[in-house]
């Protein structure tokens, strides 16, 4: 009994060892599993820092990169200067079926087109293309601005609409100086501001100007005598004769910021409306000094339902 009892104590004990071991082993991949822990969490920590600082940096890359766009913006519109010519439908026009467009197809039916503002550098009205009025689509001359376009009506209905052309902005009033051809369905008027005496502006030629015959008004075409006229020896090169010279009165703007307005009535639909207008600083008008010269106008044709 007394060896039984022994085998079974040390028996006992052999197995409390064998645990204890056991617990002290469990106990040290404990400690080092802390540690392991506590090097992920470390290192997941400079990971989220250093992601913060990328997104931080990015943040900031934007917005320098914003502000430097945003200065050049600036210093494009103060010292470039010029900005565009605009040519628009309303809204309520363009979602009942008008549309405009640079070629007769109207393969891309618009409802906004744009060229170049005019930069003041003075032009006769000699020096404009013979056939202006029958290219399509932006044709800019030498400082010249020249654009035709067309409008079609497909509505399903026939319609009046009314458009203006206007001065949005300018700079060191050229204006004064701009002289606007506007051609519509093939015949053309010209428009320029009132003179400082508070008549239209006009000019003299000994030639005959170029495209009279394309006059919506042809009063705006006169011959006149040496006595009518204030043109003198020298300023018409010497001519041997000023007995006859031929005069171009232009129509006054409608206002200092309004070139002109009409109303087009019963445009069927499907009928098509063509339209160039043509602008330049004309040499002959008194108003074209040298203080114009890098000056700028910039304008708007607008296009909508005529209010009854």
């Amino acid at each position: 009994m007394s060896t039984d009892n022994n085998l079974k104590k040390e028996k006992k004990q052999k197995v409390k060892k064998e645990k204890k071991e056991k617990k002290i082993r469990r106990s040290l991949i404990s400690r080092f599993d802390l540690l392991n822990r506590f090097k992920h969490w470390y290192m997941g920590g400079i990971s989220i820092t250093r992601s913060l600082f990328r997104v931080r940096a990015a943040w900031q890359g934007v917005i320098i990169i914003t502000s430097i766009l945003a200065v050049l913006f600036i210093l494009a519109a103060f010292y470039t200067g010029a900005g565009e010519f605009v040519i628009s439908l309303d809204s309520t026009m363009s979602k009942d079926g008008f549309y405009i467009s640079d070629t007769t197809d109207f393969s891309e039916k618009l409802v906004a087109l744009r060229s170049k503002a005019v930069v003041a550098d003075n032009i006769s009205i000699f020096d404009i293309a013979e056939d202006v009025g029958q290219v399509d689509g932006v044709h800019d001359g030498p400082n010249y601005v020249a654009h035709t376009f067309y409008l079609t009506n497909q509505t399903g209905k026939t319609r009046n609409y009314e458009y203006s052309l206007k001065i949005r902005r300018s700079s060191k009033h050229a204006e004064k100086a701009l002289w606007v051809m506007v051609y519509y369905n093939g015949k053309q008027t010209i428009y320029a501001l009132k003179g400082k005496d508070g008549n239209p502006e006009h000019q003299y030629a000994l030639y005959e100007f170029p495209f009279k015959d394309d006059a919506a008004q042809p009063e705006q075409y006169k011959t006149v005598t040496g006595s009518e006229s204030d043109l003198t020896a020298d300023e018409v090169f010497q001519a041997e004769s000023i007995e006859e010279a031929n005069e171009l009165i232009t129509i006054p703007f409608r206002t200092d910021k309004e070139i002109c307005a009409g109303v087009r009535k019963k445009i069927k639909n499907k009928e098509v409306d063509k339209y160039t207008v043509v602008m330049w600083y004309e040499g002959e008008d008194p108003e074209c000094v040298d203080d114009i010269i890098g000056g700028w106008v910039e304008a708007y044709m607008g296009f909508s339902y005529v209010n009854d």
